[in-house]
Parts: C-alpha cells; structure tokens; sequence
C-alpha cells in the first residue's frame, strides 16, 4: 500500500471486514501489515479461493460475510 492510502485506511473508523483468499496475491507479512494498520478490522481467509474470491468461493465468501453484517 502506498503512502498516500496507508493515511487513508488507518482513518477509516467504520467496522471493517477484511477478506483475503489463500490463493490471492498478498503474502502472509502484507496481509498482517494492512490488517494491523486498520482501526476495527475483522479479518477473516478463504481456503481454495483466488484473488476473485467473490466469484470462485462464493459460498464460503457469503458465509464470512453474512455474519459481519447481522452484526452491525
């Protein structure tokens, strides 16, 4: 994440749903890095999926997602 939006993100006060695929294209230290950085982070990883997780694990994506939103 650049500069200029790392500013941005750690501003972001609003419940935050993170969701990374293991077969997307962050590693592990990125991952942390971002999760770390936000304020009221929730994150939450996909096994099988890709970086289109939405669309090749849409099950478990909706399963991860569902319960974050009843939640607020």
């Amino acid at each position: 994440m650049s500069a200029p939006n790392r500013s941005e993100w750690e501003s972001v006060s609003a419940p935050t749903l993170v969701v990374y695929a293991d077969g997307g294209m962050f590693t592990e230290e990125q991952k942390a890095d971002f999760v770390a950085r936000g304020r009221r982070v929730a994150r939450r990883d996909l096994v099988r999926a890709s970086h289109d997780a939405h669309l090749d694990a849409f099950d478990e994506w909706i399963a991860v997602l569902g319960p974050f939103l009843a939640a607020e």
